[in-house]
């Protein structure tokens, strides 16, 4: 998976990783980032190495689940902007010749 550099995604998500094996180097390891804003609560899981990508919102009063994806084969993953408000990714998803997916996603919504 082609990724941005641990740094640039701390910056993006405002958020230190929380690391399952720190020994490991970022690419090889399972990363959690935990960011919120007014309404959200949202936990990106990436294992760089493993081409895997989870996204879980959860309301940030009740706790609830309001959105939860996994996907298995990313390719890339794009910085596309990076502000105090608002940050965004896209990613190139799927394991095929005749297709990709591009999901763009706004992690910080007002």
């Amino acid at each position: 998976m082609e990724i941005p550099e641990e740094l640039d995604l701390i910056s993006l998500f405002e958020s230190i990783p929380k690391r399952k094996d720190k020994s490991d180097s970022f690419y090889y390891d399972k990363s959690t980032f935990v960011l919120e804003n007014d309404k959200e609560l949202f936990e990106v899981i990436l294992s760089p190495f493993y081409h895997e990508f989870t996204l879980i919102v959860k309301d940030r009063c009740t706790k609830e689940t309001l959105s939860y994806i996994e996907l298995l084969s990313v390719n890339k993953i794009e910085i596309i902007e990076d502000k105090k408000y608002l940050s965004k990714i896209r990613l190139f998803h799927g394991d095929s010749d005749r297709y990709e997916s591009i999901i763009e996603l706004a992690l910080k919504p007002n």
